[in-house]
């Protein structure tokens, strides 16, 4: 397990200081992770609260999001959460691996029909080690982990092979993963796939949660996905019919697809939120960043920022509605105070920002996320400047859950569990940078500064602490070349920590010190 890190950069400013014993080993800790996809960190109403809002250089979003304010109120905030490729096979295979993506089966880019991106089925992820630790394991929601095959009837049931009957993908991004070691330890299953926030197709490993079918069997759904999953959630809380062993610690990871698009009407987002909250905003009301460019002319008319903003904030407040139903269900088990209850997100979203729409970004409304830990047992409110990375989270989480001890050893990532619960990062001191990962473009973010390098071996650097909208690209020789041979130096060595193909080929040696 890698554990070098650099020493620490100017801490952000604090909301409160967290200090909390370690966790006793007789009660292991219930964890709820919850990540919906594509929701950028600006877009969390808190920030604009007393006590947050100095926490962020730049305006954050109008968004309203009351339950995800309470866990901001009641836990730890991250200010500097990174995405290390923000795209959502990539991050969410480091995430389940601990792993970086020239290892882990996802690089460079999603899953999808025709490619052989996937996560390696016989590498012991985050899930496979709660189910062995004694955990009962649910996951609700997008996987996007799997590799995407024409395993499937016309009627989309799983047939597991490409012969007729099968031959058919279920969805071109996505794909169903039947009951084995590509479920990672997950016993308890609904998965639901398709970019569709009201007609998504759901599979379980219960017929009671999908009208009867079996595991492998497709139900169309007619609801708001984030609404259908919840009830799935609080169903395993609540555990009526038996769904867990109420003996044993709980695991559950939701993965909501929204707010990642379809964005583009009224018909992508629940109508009543939309109507209340975003529909008699102006567009200087609802976009307002200084780097933003409303209207992309590069891209098609859909792909208006004005338009689909008031479409994006609806569905993260649709998100949230949700999210305060089980955060409701939680506490009437008694569990809450046992229960870290993670808010995260694969990657942002750029919304306009540059002239872009999406993600894959080295700006921070792409590479930097929400990361939200409560823990009322033992962690008390404050804010963290942490450079977070995607493989980090395996090991810290499992750390903080008192499983370090069985961190696999293929892990990557750093266990800051120490740093996150106490708020002492002397013995694993906090990175002096985070690693960004891209098809075409490499980088590091630190506090000060994010540094990029293309193909070509073309650099660009840019001053957050200055420029924190990230408008001024500007050469490495603007800054000062301590800070430049410093930005080398991380760049080549996290990029050798992650074996990527760049570091066994030396590639762009005039800007990357390996």
């Amino acid at each position: 397990m890698h554990k070098g890190t650099s020493t620490a950069t100017v801490a952000a400013t604090m909301l409160l200081v967290g200090i909390v014993q370690a966790v006793p080993p007789a009660r292991r800790p219930n964890l709820i992770y919850v990540f919906p996809d594509q929701m950028r960190i600006h877009a969390m109403g808190f920030w604009k609260q007393p006590g947050f809002d100095q926490l962020l250089r730049t305006e954050t979003d109008p968004v309203q999001t009351p339950n995800i304010d309470r866990l901001a109120r009641e836990g730890l905030v991250f200010t500097q959460a990174t995405s290390t490729h923000p795209v959502c096979s990539p991050h969410r295979a480091m995430l389940m691996s601990g792993m970086y993506p020239s290892r882990n089966g996802v690089e460079n880019v999603n899953c999808h029909a025709g490619r052989q991106q996937g996560l390696h089925n016989n590498i012991e992820c985050f899930t496979d080690v709660l189910a062995e630790a004694g955990y009962e394991t649910a996951y609700v929601g997008k996987t996007h982990w799997e590799r995407t095959e024409p395993l499937f009837d016309k009627a989309f049931n799983y047939v597991g092979t490409t012969e007729p009957p099968g031959g058919n993908y279920v969805n071109s991004y996505d794909t169903y993963i039947p009951p084995g070691e590509g479920r990672h330890g997950n016993r308890f299953w609904y998965q639901l796939l398709k970019d569709n926030h009201f007609k998504a197709i759901a599979y379980a490993s219960r017929p009671e949660l999908v009208g009867g079918k079996q595991d492998g069997q497709p139900v169309m759904t007619d609801r708001f996905g984030p609404g259908l999953e919840a009830d799935i959630v609080i169903r395993f809380l609540e555990n009526r019919n038996g769904e867990r062993d109420s003996s044993k610690p709980f695991s559950i990871f939701w993965a909501p697809n929204p707010p990642h698009n379809p964005y583009f009407s009224l018909d992508d987002c629940e109508q009543d939120i939309y109507e209340r909250y975003y529909r008699d905003m102006s567009a200087e009301e609802l976009i307002y960043r200084r780097n933003i460019r409303p209207r992309l002319a590069s891209e098609p008319e859909r792909y208006d920022a004005e338009k689909c903003a008031p479409i994006y904030y609806a569905l993260v407040t649709g998100v949230d509605r949700q999210l305060g139903r089980v955060l409701d269900a939680l506490e009437k088990t008694g569990e809450a105070g046992n229960t870290i209850v993670v808010f995260t997100s694969d990657h942002g979203e750029m919304l306009g920002s540059h002239g872009v729409m999406g993600k894959n970004c080295y700006e921070d409304e792409s590479f930097l996320v929400p990361f939200l830990i409560r823990y009322p047992d033992r962690i008390k409110p404050h804010a963290d400047n942490l450079l977070l990375g995607s493989v980090d989270i395996m090991p810290s989480m499992l750390g903080l859950m008192g499983l370090e001890d069985r961190i696999p050893k293929t892990v990557e990532g750093t266990d800051y569990s120490r740093g996150i619960a106490t708020g002492d990062y002397s013995v694993c001191p906090k990175p002096r940078s985070a690693l960004y990962l891209n098809l075409s473009r490499k980088g590091v973010r630190t506090d000060r500064y994010t540094y990029v390098v293309d193909m070509d071996g073309r650099a660009e650097v840019v001053d957050n602490l200055k420029d924190p909208y990230q408008l001024d690209k500007l050469p490495p020789s603007a800054i000062p070349p301590a800070d430049l041979d410093m930005l080398k130096r991380e760049l080549g060595l996290r990029l050798s920590w992650a074996g990527d193909g760049w570091a066994k080929e030396r590639r762009c040696p005039e800007a990357i010190t390996y």
